[in-house]
């Protein structure tokens, strides 16, 4: 009920009531205690509907326009194995043996010594990079090639007495550890030789 000027009360029944969506027009009738729907029509001028603003442009929070400086981005991963070597995440296609370390990838040039096993008789020269980086990883994962192969005891023992843990693997599963282990943010590196080393 609402009262009119004179102060008197009116049903709702005689007061005609609107309530208007985007599509439709709802009335009440006096006579008529039931809404019924009616559609409306919408001009548009030139027959032209201006876009959504994008929600991408506008800030969050105070803080979302600033870059923390000291973030190094995502870590360059495997996305594929070829027969002579790999895609990495950043859609780099390398074709020799490689090394993942702090979340990026250098290029590795380990002797190729046909006939023999991966890593037998290397020198560790070839290592010297895990040596030389900081911070040094908590692992490193040995990637063999298509087969698995040995890690030399000498080899082994140089990186346990620098505290640094060592896992060998084939190249197929040493990619797909590196992959999850530095999704989860620890400190990884992979040195990994492509399927078939040429």
């Amino acid at each position: 009920m609402l009262r009119s000027a004179a102060g008197r009360l009116t049903p709702l029944s005689t007061r005609r009531l609107l309530h208007v969506s985007a599509s439709q027009c709802i009335q009440r009738h006096p006579r008529e205690d039931t809404f019924r729907a009616t559609s409306k029509k919408t001009k548009i001028v030139n027959n032209t509907v201006p876009a959504q603003a994008p929600d991408a442009d506008a800030p969050t929070s105070m803080y979302s326009d600033f870059k923390n400086m000291f973030d190094r981005g995502p870590n360059v991963g495997i996305e594929v194995i070829t027969k002579y070597g790999f895609v990495l995440s950043n859609n780099c296609k390398v074709e020799e043996p490689l090394v993942l370390l702090n979340g990026s990838a250098f290029l590795w040039r380990p002797p190729h010594q046909p006939g023999r096993l991966p890593m037998q008789g290397w020198d560790l020269e070839v290592f010297k990079i895990f040596d030389m980086v900081t911070p040094k990883p908590e692992l490193i994962l040995f990637g063999t090639g298509q087969d698995f192969a040995p890690l030399p005891a000498e080899v082994r023992q140089h990186f346990y007495q620098q505290g640094i843990q060592v896992d060998i693997m084939n190249t197929k599963h040493a990619a797909a550890t590196y992959n999850v282990l530095a999704e989860e943010g620890r400190r990884i590196a992979a040195a990994l030789l492509p399927l078939h080393y040429k």
